[in-house]
């Protein structure tokens, strides 16, 4: 199964080897301490954006030139093979370049391939850069997802994750809803109140800024 993470951290030239960092600790083929398989491992296989590409983006979209576009996909009898994990295939790919001119007639300054189907870009290959990696400032508070790390430096200054929340949670024999509810702005919340037991020092580098990035990924259970 395919989720949806947002990892919150601070601005780096290395983007990859940060989220490779703190993801380390989660992997299901990997071991603990003890040299056993760790039981909080949630993840397989991880991309950058994936799947999940341009979601950010797509908070900011207009409704009613998004209702406009496929008004104007009906029109032109855009046809799909299936739904995929989030996003639909353009079957046949031909359709691909009209999709792609409807898409810059309504959205004009939204980019020049339509990220709402899967050719917007290999879903196994790490995405480059906005809109998948945007500051915590321009990302939409409300955005919803499945999962949410916020990293920080640890004591030996490495990036680790520091507060992660999920919206369920299996507890090996079926999965529970958390109190989170879903989103960028709820788990920021959640951290901060956690984070009113540090020490004014702690807090501020615990607490994320303006500045920090937030990086979509994909990963695999």
């Amino acid at each position: 199964m395919h989720m949806h993470l947002e990892i919150i951290m601070p601005p780096t030239d290395d983007v990859e080897s940060s989220i490779k960092q703190i993801l380390a600790p989660f992997d299901e083929n990997g071991k603990d301490d003890c040299c056993d398989p760790d039981p909080h491992a949630f993840w397989d296989f991880y991309v950058i954006g994936g799947r999940y590409a341009g979601e950010k983006k797509s908070q900011s979209f207009d409704k009613e030139s998004l209702t406009a576009f496929y008004k104007d996909l009906n029109k032109n009898k855009i046809t799909v093979s299936s739904l995929q994990c989030g996003k639909q295939k353009l079957e046949p790919s031909s359709q691909i370049p009209t999709v792609d001119k409807l898409w810059v007639k309504h959205f004009p300054d939204g980019g020049k391939v339509c990220p709402i189907f899967d050719h917007y870009n290999d879903q196994y290959e790490h995405s480059e850069g906005y809109p998948d990696i945007m500051t915590l400032k321009d990302t939409p508070e409300n955005l919803e997802v499945h999962h949410v790390i916020i990293a920080t430096p640890d004591w030996e200054d490495k990036i680790a994750a520091h507060y992660m929340v999920e919206n369920s949670v299996y507890n090996g024999v079926n999965y529970l809803d958390t109190k989170w509810d879903g989103t960028i702005k709820g788990a920021l919340e959640m951290s901060a109140e956690k984070n009113k037991r540090y020490t004014e020092e702690a807090k501020e580098k615990y607490t994320p800024k303006d500045d920090w990035l937030v990086v979509t990924v994909d990963y695999h259970s």
